[in-house]
């Protein structure tokens, strides 16, 4: 219960995480992080080990990416309004754990979370 703060999309069956539970999920549970963001956007600064897909092509590009579908998938874009938007196409394609990261890139700097470049 002490960690219920910081996952409130986790705890009541949201579909979005502040950057310290999308911590949690990636170091925890192996969370997939997909970044939707143009290539240009990406290359400017994106979380650590994300993959780029563009949203225009999700979810078909998730099948060649070969993600397990019980593994949590976390989407990013700058602000969390586009990843928001994909949330349901994704499950829908038979991943269960979708999440998006709540105010995207913008949110994660404001945490002083890393970026690679």
């Amino acid at each position: 219960m002490l960690l219920a703060p910081l996952v409130p999309g986790l705890i009541h069956g949201g579909s979005s995480v502040n950057p310290t539970a999308a911590t949690l999920l990636i170091n925890r549970s192996k969370a997939v992080v997909i970044d939707v963001r143009t290539a240009e956007e990406f290359a400017k600064g994106h979380l650590a080990r994300s993959r780029n897909i563009v949203i225009n092509q999700l979810p078909s590009d998730l099948e060649t990416l070969k993600i397990a579908k019980n593994l949590p998938i976390i989407l990013v874009c700058d602000s969390g309004t586009r990843s928001s938007s994909m949330i349901q196409k994704i499950k829908g394609a038979g991943y269960a754990e979708v999440f998006n990261l709540e105010g995207g890139i913008k949110a994660w700097n404001l945490a002083g979370l890393p970026l690679v470049k």
